[in-house]
């Protein structure tokens, strides 16, 4: 049994938004326990593919706010007796104090072959592991996926590198069959299931391993968030090869349903079924529930502390239209924290709302998601300009008449309009002052006036830019593809990196307020012409939000 991407749902309540959620390792535990008792604890084995030490608050908490205690995640996994697990890019993104306190409290390997350790040339994680049940013989090979060093600031690997996993599968995959002889072959991997990701890494390989290299009978993976149970046959072997992947927000198990004949020792026979199998609606697990109370009470306690008293509403979506409050919060945080002429933002919300009146940090869980930090880099003024027209090639359409759509919306009938590319990657700009001319095609819609100070902004100059370690590292392709610059080289032009994650500094920056919090305008940008714009925005903005 798998679950994959629980981000900190142990408790199957959302504590940003202060309600229960359906899935979590409560309703887990208990679907759990009901196979156990139904076959036997000695024929269930439970393992995980990653991306739990970040999400929830309370996976926060105990990452950075209770740090004296055994971690919650090792205790929540041990009381549920997960077998093994494998490492997600999140659980990287917690940084070595955090990743390696969660390891070592753990009872069950947490495996990693292609997290190589700089120093040894070996794998810093424990590669793969075995087990034994019922005289069959189990090894689960643990693989991430190697794209972390462009979404995550090196401070928080340092000392490592991530191996391509296809080329760390056909290392390792013949070498456990030869020195261990397995009766079944499994992967858990932190990787989708295909499609390279950008920057010259291949992201998301399960299928391909699954396909071209031979031996393995099962692939568990995760990253993806989408729940998958189909068979493929081995190009090499002509053995079929379940992929599982229970998806996200922790609402299913994917099984695998192994009948195995034994005889004289040795399995003679074997078949293999691929199920998902969902936890909602189940009773959670009373004794889950009862053993983690006095902690849940602790998180929740945490996230409803007073940071500050907010004297406007923040309305996620106005990111989308022009300069918003979102948008100077971020803009503020960045230019209060490091000394830069340009800040960059992205948005890590949608239509999210926060109320005025009292912020607790829950509040600030809505306004920013993940533990990004915050680099400053040396960019040229072209640089600078280059990345926002790859910014803006992904946010807005070439317009010719007011009747055309302003943003790129991909419609598909049946389901909800939204963006045509993912909305973390659609990035704006503080410090200067442009315009976004949607008449022009790709490439020459983005015209920078000025500084915001009133000094002339130049394509020659060089400048000191703020942005988030994900874009900074070059997720999303902003400073990359948009630049021209190679990963190496944008690694090079880093300055400084912020001590702590964003989301601190957020907190920081409402507590640090006398009265009120007030967000003054920083953003100075907007979408031209006004007599192609103005009309699509509006019909724009009533398709995807259903409101003006």
């Amino acid at each position: 049994m798998e679950t994959t991407d629980v981000h900190g749902n142990f408790f199957g309540y959302n504590f940003k938004e202060n309600h229960p959620l359906e899935g979590g390792f409560p309703q887990v535990s208990a679907y759990v326990n009901s196979q156990r008792d139904s076959l036997g604890k000695e024929n269930c084995i439970l393992i995980d593919a990653g991306d739990i030490l970040q999400g929830q608050p309370c996976v926060y908490y105990t990452n950075f706010i209770d740090t004296n205690s055994p971690h919650l995640t090792s205790e929540t996994m041990n009381f549920m007796g997960y077998d093994a697990a494998a490492f997600g890019n999140h659980d990287i993104e917690a940084g070595h104090p955090v990743f390696n306190r969660w390891v070592a409290d753990c009872k069950f390997p947490v495996l990693g072959a292609n997290i190589i350790s700089k120093a040894t040339g070996e794998p810093y994680a424990k590669p793969y592991c075995i087990i034994e049940r019922e005289g069959v013989k189990i090894a689960i090979l643990g693989m991430v996926t190697p794209a972390i060093p462009m979404w995550l600031p090196e401070k928080l690997w340092q000392g490592l590198q991530f191996e391509d996993m296809v080329k760390s599968a056909r290392k390792w995959v013949p070498l456990i069959l030869e020195k261990e002889k397995p009766d079944v072959m499994v992967g858990l991997f932190h990787c989708g299931l295909r499609s390279h990701g950008q920057n010259g890494y291949n992201e998301n390989p399960a299928e391909e391993i699954a396909l071209n290299i031979p031996g393995m009978d099962i692939v568990f993976y995760g990253h993806d968030h989408q729940a998958y149970c189909q068979q493929v046959t081995s190009k090499l072997s002509g053995n079929k090869v379940w992929l599982l992947n229970a998806g996200g927000e922790t609402v299913n198990v994917a099984e695998a349903i192994l009948t195995c004949t034994v005889s004289n020792g040795k399995v003679t026979q074997k078949k293999i079924e691929g199920n998902i199998a969902s936890v909602k609606g189940i009773k959670p697990d009373e004794a889950f529930m009862k053993h983690f109370s006095k902690k849940q009470d602790e998180v929740q306690k945490f996230v409803s502390e007073e940071v500050g008293v907010l004297d406007k509403p923040i309305y996620g979506a106005d990111y989308f239209f022009g300069n918003s409050t979102m948008g100077d919060l971020m803009h503020h945080v960045q230019f209060k924290q490091m000394k830069a002429d340009i800040s960059l933002v992205t948005p890590l919300v949608y239509d999210d709302v926060v109320k005025p009146g009292k912020v607790a940090v829950r509040d600030i869980f809505i306004l920013y998601q993940y533990e990004n930090m915050i680099n400053v880099f040396e960019l040229t003024g072209k640089e600078v300009r280059d990345a926002l027209e790859y910014s803006y090639s992904r946010w807005v359409n070439t317009m010719k008449s007011p009747d055309d759509h302003a943003l790129n919306i991909h419609m598909q009938e049946g389901k909800k309009p939204r963006f045509g590319t993912a909305t973390f990657c659609l990035m704006s700009a503080a410090g200067i002052s442009y315009e976004v001319d949607l008449s022009q095609p790709v490439g020459k819609r983005v015209r920078i006036s000025k500084m915001k100070d009133g000094s002339s902004f130049s394509l020659e100059k060089t400048y000191r830019v703020a942005v988030n370690s994900y874009v900074g590292s070059g997720g999303c392709g902003l400073l990359t593809e948009g630049t021209g610059l190679s990963m190496s080289e944008l690694r090079s032009r880093i300055k400084e990196t912020s001590d702590h994650e964003f989301r601190y500094y957020i907190i920081d920056f409402f507590r640090s307020a006398k009265g009120a919090l007030q967000i003054p305008a920083l953003s100075d940008w907007k979408f031209v012409p006004d007599s192609l714009v103005k009309k699509a925005l509006e019909t724009d903005r009533k398709i995807l939000f259903g409101k003006n």
